[in-house]
């Protein structure tokens, strides 16, 4: 393996998943045979031992690139020919109990468990603040069609609001604060004093808003308002209420982003449109 090695977060856990999954399905397959080889089955449990087989193999070969590179080649000689011990073992004559079948099958398992070492001490890609603040320089220039990290440029008051919490790791809070900026920068241009949905259903409503999202002339327009409304309503029930007051586990600094993407976009779509009225202690 090479040290200098880095994957994303969600890349290993994915990875790791699918390679758990294939030993399992090559243990249960294994233990299948051995008791194929003590008892006669019948055509029944042949069918389902054929299935097994065919699904282990194409779990194998989603990941035989992977298993190449951190597992070594897995070869098995027979009458002085190598084979690769996973094709060997998952051919369709193996459900008959060809001979060396549980030697090869040792040999995929083993090769599949050095690949999760492997990968387990891959170091995860740090993420940091810098490759998704916008900065004057950047604002100016064309946007680019990437959706990574390092292309995404938030809002101001969402970087201000989370930027602390994101780089110590802290990607719940990140999420609430941003939530609330969201929250309170919708109180501070409608001048009410509701808070959350309630706010948020007033503010955007389609008859007579306080913000208009668009110029409200055609049933597209109004579409799109109502739907925004709900968005902003959902965003306060269905994120920043849970964030405030669950014990909410986030450890994805990926899902994190688009949090925080999501809260970006609603910010710049308050501040692309002006307030047609302010209505004090509503």
């Amino acid at each position: 393996m090479n040290k200098l090695e880095e994957i994303s977060e969600f890349e290993k856990r994915k990875l790791l998943n699918d390679l758990n999954d294939l030993e399992k399905a090559l243990v249960d397959y294994k233990k299948r045979q051995e008791s194929h080889k003590k008892v006669q089955f019948t055509e029944g449990q042949m069918k389902k031992l054929d299935e097994l087989r065919i699904r282990t193999k194409r779990k194998f070969t989603w990941l035989k690139d992977v298993i190449s590179k951190y597992g070594g080649k897995a070869l098995i000689k027979i009458a002085g020919i190598n084979y690769n011990a996973f094709e060997y073992s998952l051919r369709p004559q193996s459900i008959y109990i060809i001979p060396k079948l549980f030697t090869a099958l040792d040999i995929a398992i083993n090769a599949v468990n050095t690949t999760i070492k492997e990968i387990e001490a891959i170091h995860i890609k740090s993420l940091d603040w810098r490759d998704i603040a916008i900065t004057k320089k950047q604002a100016e220039q064309p946007k680019k069609t990437s959706p990574l990290p390092s292309d995404m440029q938030l809002h101001p008051k969402i970087i201000e609001a989370s930027k602390s919490l994101f780089e110590t790791g802290h990607y719940a809070p990140a999420i609430f604060e941003a939530f609330k900026a969201v929250n309170n920068f919708v109180k501070e241009k409608s001048g009410l004093s509701l808070d959350g949905k309630a706010l948020m259903s007033k503010v955007f409503r389609e008859d007579a808003p306080i913000i208009k999202l668009n110029e409200l002339l055609t049933q597209s327009d109004r579409d799109e308002q109502e739907g925004f409304k709900f968005l902003f309503m959902g965003a306060m029930v269905g994120i920043r209420n849970p964030k405030a007051h669950d014990n909410v586990i986030q450890t994805d600094p990926y899902r994190t982003l688009e949090y925080l993407g999501f809260a970006s976009l609603l910010m710049k779509r308050i501040e692309e449109r002006k307030v047609v009225s302010v209505r004090k202690n509503v």
